[in-house]
């Protein structure tokens, strides 16, 4: 007489489990520094690329207009923007080793956004920031002739960095901008980097290097 065969329902024991989830783990500890870093590279690369597309697009903004991007009065006229940002959230504190009022690229004097030159044309003060009058006679630039605007310059009116914060431009220091003094001082294109802190110097008395983990690109002005 034939018997028939129960079906065999082991499964896993409960010490094998423990087993496989603690191998689990350890392969999980040993590659997770080395994701994050590549993370973090991926991060530093993209905020460098950004700061040299706001750069070209500020070059062409000006070959365009024949002025950088530090006026805010109607004609367009003025030079009292000393720093141009991208997004609101802008850092204010300096980091570890930061150089001499490397805090004043957050709180610095006037600020106006990027997007009002590079975005709409809108370098006064006297349009909205969704661009409604833009074109506003008499107070924006030229949309024809050999001095116009031919933006936009850049795909969005706001861009932050890939840590959440604003990139910053120190237009203080533009040729004909509110700077006075007689120190050679070079237009950086700046993100606080991944401590969202600054390093790098803002002060008239004093050339500038990128310091900490700042990262930026020059803007070449002619």
């Amino acid at each position: 007489m034939w018997k028939s065969r129960q079906p065999d329902r082991r499964g896993f024991t409960l010490i094998e489990i423990v087993i496989a989830v603690a191998i689990v783990a350890i392969f999980a500890a040993a590659i997770s520094p080395m994701v994050f870093r590549h993370l973090e590279d991926a991060k530093v690369t993209r905020a460098k690329n950004e700061t040299e597309t706001i750069s070209t697009a500020i070059l062409g903004y000006y070959k365009d207009t024949g002025r950088w991007p530090f006026t805010n009065a109607d004609g367009p006229s003025g030079n009292v923007v000393d720093r141009v940002v991208t997004a609101s959230t802008v850092p204010a504190v300096a980091g570890t080793g930061a150089g001499s009022g490397a805090a004043n690229w957050g709180t610095y004097g006037t600020a106006k956004n990027i997007g009002d030159y590079l975005y709409f044309n809108n370098p006064d003060d006297d349009t909205s920031p969704t661009g409604v009058n833009a074109n506003e006679a008499g107070q924006d630039w030229s949309t024809t002739g050999s001095i116009a605007w031919k933006g936009p310059y850049v795909d969005n009116y706001e861009l932050t960095d890939p840590w959440g914060n604003a990139y910053v431009i120190n237009s203080y220091f533009f040729p004909g901008g509110h700077y006075t003094g007689t120190v050679r001082h070079k237009v950086f294109v700046l993100s606080a980097g991944p401590d969202g802190a600054w390093q790098t110097p803002f002060n008239g008395n004093v050339t500038e290097d990128i310091l900490g983990d700042d990262i930026g690109t020059v803007v070449t002005v002619r």
